[in-house]
């Protein structure tokens, strides 16, 4: 009978811990792991938001240019309102030129010569204006041309408005006239809703004032901004200073017209304004022997001039901030059109 082999000398294998306990070793190697995730997981919540920003203006930049096509094509085409929209998708994230979103979309706006447009085309020129301001003279010409434009043409706007309030007027001031002599009339000129309400003439008398004046600040708002130094410090072709020079006297010529067929103008022709007029007899014309000479009494009017386009112009910027405001109130922030940031910029019309 064999012998049984003596049991080797190993040792008891080692009882397994209970959970949740763990040697010095296995609960040092743990924290590091959850340090490590704790340092990870800031790091991803604080470079996400700039990696995302980072990849939207990736795409914003490489949606610049086909954007810009598209809406220049618009404009080429005469659909200027949709060109303006078509820049307004680009409004925001505007690193490059900013001044060109402004400039285009306000130059889109008030070549569509709608007349709720033309409040956003001026406000985004004199936006584009004040971005400008460290670009070269030429640049700036350009801006301060167009806002130029859009002020002439709110000012024809308003004159169309105070025209047609003109026109009603005279046709009740005929009507009444008609019904006083005993002849015959439309009784729907001075009843137009036929409720017996009739329409009253000094009510539409002011109306006409109004929009004449509207119009006159306008136009004064405009001469002064063609007088902005930038376009004298640019270069420019003899044909731009021909063209700058013609429109100073279109301006001048559409603001003594608006001035002069305002109603209170007319009530009082035919009297000297302003010291103007026939001198009455026996007495003396003004000349270099009271002790200023001609040119000095022309530098002093035009001086007097220049304030009072200047008081003017703030009249009229005064009126459009509030005219916005009212737009705003109406019908929210949203406005007309929008900005654009691609490659070239419309060019003056």
């Amino acid at each position: 009978m064999n012998a049984v082999p003596p049991t080797p000398p190993w040792g008891a294998p080692p009882a397994p811990q209970g959970a949740g306990r763990q040697g010095p070793g296995s609960r040092s190697a743990a924290s590091l792991r959850r340090a490590r995730l704790r340092r990870r997981t800031a790091w991803l919540l604080v470079t996400a938001p700039v990696v995302v920003g980072l990849v939207v203006l990736g795409l914003k930049l490489a949606l610049l240019a086909p954007i810009a096509s598209f809406a220049r094509s618009d404009y080429d085409d005469g659909a200027h309102l949709d060109a303006a929209g078509t820049y307004g998708s680009q409004r925001t994230l505007n690193l490059v030129d900013p001044w060109k979103a402004h400039f285009n979309t306000g130059t889109a706006n008030a070549r569509s010569e709608d007349v709720w447009a033309l409040y956003d085309a001026i406000d985004g020129l004199d936006r584009a204006y004040r971005l400008a301001e460290e670009e070269p003279a030429e640049v700036r010409c350009a801006v301060q041309t167009n806002l130029s434009l859009a002020y002439e043409i709110s000012g024809d706007h308003d004159a169309a408005n105070a025209q047609e309030k003109a026109d009603e007027l005279g046709a009740v001031e005929d009507a009444i006239a008609a019904r006083a002599a005993g002849r015959p009339y439309d009784e729907a000129v001075l009843d137009p809703y036929g409720d017996g309400n009739e329409v009253d003439p000094e009510e539409l008398r002011q109306d006409v004032q109004d929009w004449y004046e509207y119009a006159e600040r306008s136009y004064a708002t405009a001469e002064q901004v063609r007088g902005w130094p930038d376009c004298g410090e640019s270069e420019q072709t003899p044909e731009e200073q021909q063209q700058a020079a013609a429109a100073l006297q279109r301006l001048e010529e559409k603001q003594q017209q608006a001035r002069e067929s305002q109603p209170e103008e007319q009530e009082g022709e035919g009297r000297p304004e302003d010291g103007q007029g026939e001198p009455e007899q026996g007495e003396q014309q003004p000349d270099a022997a009271d002790g200023q000479s001609q040119a000095e009494r022309d530098a002093q009017e035009e001086q007097e001039r220049r304030q009072r386009l200047q008081e003017q112009s703030s009249e009229a910027r005064e009126q459009a901030d509030r005219e916005q405001q009212e737009l705003r109130e109406l019908y929210g922030d949203e406005t007309g059109g929008g900005d654009d940031a691609g490659e070239g910029t419309t060019k003056n019309w």
